[in-house]
């Protein structure tokens, strides 16, 4: 029964640190969104949520995924000089205003694309991407764009998506192109992980020749003047936002007003969805969110690398050796978490039965280990919980090592220890008064001795 109870010895502590919540126990935002999400950027926790799997229409936010397809095909130095495919840019939508015959460095394209949400842009790119992939140089435009959609729909796969089916490359309406909150916050968190658009997206207005300054030879290049429609990044707009540094916007009757929004703040990147929000909704919905998870999470250390845990006793210590050790963590955790949630972060470590030492009592805290302990062996698991759940689990260490006692360790012991105080030059003065002492100590007993022996020699000649 012992071995089995000390297989199981669990320290348990209440952790000063915090923990991500189940975001339906998040408060009321009272959005005016229609469906809204809100997660981490690096870690893609999410903070916050209203009906983020519910199926929507993402207008102009398809642009970010048609972004992430096209850089898996092109390079953003190419040169591309646009045709026909442009004259396929469905009537009434936004342009970028590129021209037929028109030569734009690849990475210019994306800013039409991005920045002015030129649907034309999104027609070039889908054409361009489509030929490149099937290594052609002509192509059918409804040919093209099926099969850049396929791209897309496989990259949103990719990308963990769940609720989304696109049938064109910049989010015109079509009933069977949709998305949902959550799976444009994946396609976001994507998009800024890739330095050239995480730049792009934040950038108001281009102003420049399509082409670069260095365009090929006999190339025709225009000059553009795009403005982005993110008011919140736009400095002189009342809906700027300091912390923001993009992403997209959209708009089309039935999908109503959308954005999928950045934002950083002392390191901590967010990123927010808005579908179906009216102006001035829109804005005020993403500062609201970004606001909640700036103001109530934060990236916590719960455990660094090599921090002490607890201390551990030793059974059977080597006599003068340390009667304990430190069990040190083998590695770190850090997440990001809520800053209300830390009572509930619980620390608990389990030491390997092999490990203890069964002929001690094992009381829950303060374990006995049983030698010999190496430097750097593994103890056990040291494992953190959120409600019940692990959420880190990782190796405890011995800090030090120990060795088990024995006849012979304590003999060296005690050699040792005679070498120490007794067989040295300092401990002649002893020895030397220790001598005069038992000698004075000796002589006495003799002394007394023949003083006796006399003693009795005299009683029996007066009897006689």
């Amino acid at each position: 029964m012992l071995k089995r109870i000390s297989a199981f010895i669990i320290s348990a502590v209440i952790i000063s640190a915090a923990a991500i919540p189940a975001y339906a126990a998040a408060p009321d935002l009272n959005l005016a969104a229609e469906t809204a999400i809100l997660i981490e950027r690096s870690t893609g926790k999410v903070l916050y949520a209203k009906d983020e799997n519910k199926r929507m229409y993402p207008a102009s936010m398809t642009k970010i995924l048609t972004a992430l397809v096209a850089l898996d095909y092109m390079k953003p130095g190419d040169y591309i000089t646009l045709g026909d495919e442009l004259h396929e840019t469905p009537a009434g939508s936004s342009v970028a205003y590129l021209a037929p015959g028109e030569t734009i460095l690849f990475e210019n394209l994306l800013r039409g694309l991005l920045i002015m949400s030129g649907n034309d842009a999104g027609c070039a790119i889908a054409y361009d991407v489509a030929k490149k992939a099937k290594g052609v140089t002509e192509l059918p435009y409804d040919e093209a764009e099926a099969f850049f959609a396929d791209l897309m729909n496989k990259k949103a796969a990719s990308l963990g998506a769940t609720g989304s089916h696109f049938t064109n490359p910049h989010g015109f309406h079509d009933e069977n192109h949709y998305s949902t909150a959550h799976d444009i916050a994946l396609f976001s968190q994507a998009l800024m992980n890739v330095p050239l658009l995480k730049d792009i997206v934040d950038e108001q207005t281009f102003d420049a020749k399509g082409a670069g300054s260095n365009p090929p030879a006999g190339a025709t290049s225009l000059e553009h003047n795009w403005k982005t429609h993110n008011k919140l990044i736009m400095t002189s707009d009342e809906n700027f936002y300091t912390y923001a540094n993009g992403i997209k916007t959209g708009f089309t009757d039935e999908a109503g007003n959308c954005v999928a929004a950045s934002a950083e703040k002392d390191g901590v990147g967010l990123i927010s969805v808005v579908f179906n929000s009216p102006e001035p909704g829109v804005w005020n919905d993403t500062k609201t969110m970004m606001n909640y998870g700036f103001d109530n999470f934060a990236f916590i250390d719960v455990q660094k690398p090599g921090e002490l845990l607890e201390k551990a006793a030793i059974g059977r210590p080597q006599l003068g050796a340390p009667a304990a050790i430190d069990v040190l963590s083998g590695g770190g955790f850090r997440d990001f978490f809520s800053k209300d949630e830390a009572s509930r972060i619980k620390r608990a470590i389990v030491y390997d039965a092999a490990v203890l030492d069964a002929s001690k009592p094992q009381p829950a805290g303060a374990p006995v280990l049983l030698a010999p302990i190496k430097k750097g062996q593994i103890l056990g698991k040291v494992t953190f919980t959120l409600d019940g759940k692990a959420i880190y689990t990782g190796d405890a260490v011995a800090a030090a090592g120990a060795e088990r006692r024995t006849i012979g360790s304590d003999f060296r012991y005690y050699w040792n220890l005679a070498k120490t105080h007794l067989l040295v030059s300092k401990a002649i003065p002893y020895w030397t008064g220790g001598a005069a002492v038992f000698a004075a100590l000796i002589i006495t007993l003799i002394a007394r001795h023949r003083r006796k022996i006399r003693n009795q020699g005299f009683s029996m000649y007066r009897w006689r």
